[in-house]
């Protein structure tokens, strides 16, 4: 019997198409890590609230946002505090451009942290 390379091509092909999908994909699961990273700093700040004023709130998820390497929109926080039930909200907005082959997408995040105290 002879062996044509029909198992190395199939094989060869596999292994291309898996690098393609991690080429592109690796991008697209970090932009979501980062997102997910932020919230939990959010929900962190936000359980630390009652003994933490907003303006040293601000500066740590600020220097996340800048260690995260998110763009310049996202350091724009707003902390609101309510009396009635001790309630805490964290929030911030921003986008992020994904480029994949002949498309680009922008994404919008709008990461929130509640905690009620």
């Amino acid at each position: 019997m002879v062996n044509r390379g029909r198992g190395r091509l199939g094989c060869l092909f596999a292994i291309l198409v898996v690098a393609v999908a991690l080429y592109y994909g690796i991008p697209v699961v970090q932009v979501y890590w980062d997102y997910y990273k932020l919230i939990d700093e959010m929900r962190t700040s936000a359980r630390f609230a009652p003994t933490t004023s907003d303006d040293q709130i601000l500066r740590h998820l600020r220097s996340v946002v800048d260690d995260l390497e998110l763009p310049a929109e996202a350091k724009l926080f707003t902390i609101r505090r309510t009396d009635g039930p001790g309630r805490v909200t964290i929030r911030t907005r921003y986008r992020e451009v994904i480029e994949l082959p002949f498309h680009q997408r922008t994404l919008t995040f709008r990461p929130t942290a509640e905690v009620r105290q």
